[in-house]
């Protein structure tokens, strides 16, 4: 089922208003040849319009309600663009359709799902020639009753890239969601060799990059596709997309998004990642195909067999995204970053998402009571205080129930989340991972765990006993702000000792120096 037959089957090609007319495809390209031709809507849609009817017209420019896509490349989101000039037009906002006569401008709606309000915006800006992409290929459907393959082109596309030649010394890393390891192995890599072709596949263009570093589109699915399969070795630390395959004499290295030791459930192992049969075997099939793990621990190697179906060799280096934690300095980057003075003490709320908040809007009810615990801290250890709350990056601070004060500050934007944990003094979180990353160098970690049974029960299955980890446990305010009052640092840093012996774990600094020389003996 394509994207097409996918938005009737929901209705959603049922239009009664008068705003749109003549929808066929005969007048839409009538309309084009005497008029300057915008595409509204980056997405699926487009990409379908690229696929099946763009034969090198001009494009007067695309535009999108997306603040996010705007002032980005069209190649950064559209796959069907990938090898094109016009995939160098940049994504605008609306209202530059406001700077020519609305008589002279012809727009293509690619969205199937909000075509309805985009034509109420177009006319309101008095541009009456305005063609949906769902109603005009509905039409012409029912008279050639054609779909399209999507499985299918994408499978030829990559066949296609696989009889090209594997340069040697191309490296292709994950930065995406997470990609601190790959962030810091790259930095390693380019101190030690200069010739190598080092690809991030990310998000957003304008991710601090070092220079020899090349960006790839993550959305754009050809290039995604492109760069994968000709590159001679893969650094990812999620796993990678089901229509990928790998070529004889490719090396795929797995590095996890966690540090050496993780407290969750993941993959195989995690209830909510194995949905289906079709979810569990790509799961084994992408674990069979790994050849390397960065890990660093014994229990990082088991956890990883068990969750991954991982059978290959593993390289015991550490956590290349903690050794930021041992680096000088690190702690003023953070303050000036967020205008703080340098004697500023910083508490770093870090909770986890929960899946059923996640899907419902992207936010995160949060009843920690922020105010309070900086009034806490200040009373116990004095100083000035502020929180910088850093939420999952599936979740958004605008979304949550947060306020954000000149002590209460948004860190989402941040982009490495390992120098904030440098730069804290307390980190405060419930169960994610990040929590041993701020004990490697003995900061207080206090856990709030306020839905701890349902999570646990219900949500994410852990890997060790929440009683048995290091850090003070408190599931409602009055019991964390006791905590906080009676919490003895020189008890804690000898707990954390022996629960890091208790699993292996031994940081140094230096994994990402390790993890390089690992990548340059493969290259040779």
């Amino acid at each position: 089922m394509d994207i097409i037959e996918r938005a009737v089957q929901k209705g959603l090609h049922i239009y009664d208003g008068d705003l749109l007319k003549k929808q066929t495809w005969e007048e839409f390209d009538k309309q084009k040849k005497k008029s300057h031709l915008f595409l509204f809507s980056v997405g699926a849609g487009m990409d379908y319009y690229f696929r099946n009817y763009y034969h090198g017209e001009a494009i007067a420019g695309v535009v999108d309600n997306d603040a996010r896509k705007q002032q980005q490349e069209l190649g950064w989101y559209c796959a069907e663009t990938f090898g094109m000039e016009c995939s160098k037009l940049i994504i605008q906002q609306p209202e530059v359709l406001s700077d020519l006569e609305p008589d002279d401008i012809v727009v293509l709606i690619t969205s199937v799902v909000y075509y309805k309000p985009i034509v109420e915006q177009l006319h309101r800006l008095g541009i009456e020639k305005c063609f949906s992409l769902l109603l005009m290929e509905t039409e012409r459907r029912k008279e050639e009753n054609k779909g399209e393959n999507l499985s299918k082109i994408q499978e030829d596309f990559v066949k296609e890239c696989c009889r090209l030649e594997l340069k040697k010394k191309k490296i292709v890393m994950s930065i995406g969601e997470y990609g601190d390891h790959a962030r810091n192995i790259t930095k390693e890599l380019l101190k030690r060799r200069k010739d190598l072709d080092i690809v991030w596949l990310v998000y957003d263009k304008k991710v601090r990059t070092p220079e020899g570093v090349r960006l790839a589109p993550a959305k754009n699915w050809k290039q995604y596709v492109y760069e994968l399969e000709t590159a001679y070795i893969w650094l990812f630390d999620i796993t990678v997309p089901e229509f990928i395959v790998k070529r004889q004499g490719q090396i795929y290295i797995q590095a996890k998004h966690w540090s050496s030791i993780t407290l969750k459930k993941f993959y195989l192992d995690d209830k909510s990642s194995c949905t289906s049969p079709e979810a569990v075997n790509w799961i084994k099939k992408n674990g069979d195909m790994m050849d390397y793990l960065l890990s660093g621990s014994h229990f990082d190697e088991s956890a990883c067999q068990s969750g991954f179906h991982f059978h290959g060799e593993a390289v015991r280096i550490g956590s290349p995204r903690s050794d930021v934690l041992f680096m000088d300095n690190v702690s003023s980057t953070v303050r000036e970053y967020y205008d703080l003075p340098e004697y500023a003490k910083i508490i770093l709320y870090v909770p986890t998402y929960r899946d059923k908040e996640y899907r419902t809007g992207g936010g995160m009810t949060v009843t920690l009571n922020l105010e309070k615990i900086l009034q806490k801290t200040t009373q116990k250890l004095g100083g000035e205080w502020y929180v910088l709350v850093r939420l999952h990056p599936w979740l958004s601070f605008e979304n949550s129930n947060l306020v954000e004060t000149n002590r209460i500050i948004n860190a989402e934007r941040y982009e490495d989340s390992e120098e904030l944990v440098a730069a804290c003094d307390i980190m405060i979180t419930d169960y994610s991972s990040i929590m041993f990353e701020a004990a490697f160098v003995k900061k207080p970690v206090f856990l709030y765990a306020p839905d701890r049974k349902e999570y646990i029960d219900g949500e994410r299955g852990l890997l060790i006993d929440y009683d048995s980890l290091p850090f003070p446990i408190a599931e409602t305010n009055t019991e964390l702000y006791n905590q906080i009052d009676i919490f003895d640092e020189g008890e804690y840093k000898k707990s954390v000792t022996v629960f890091l012996e208790r699993y292996g774990v031994h940081e140094d600094g230096h994994a990402s120096e390790r993890a390089a020389d690992f990548i340059i003996s493969i290259l040779g």
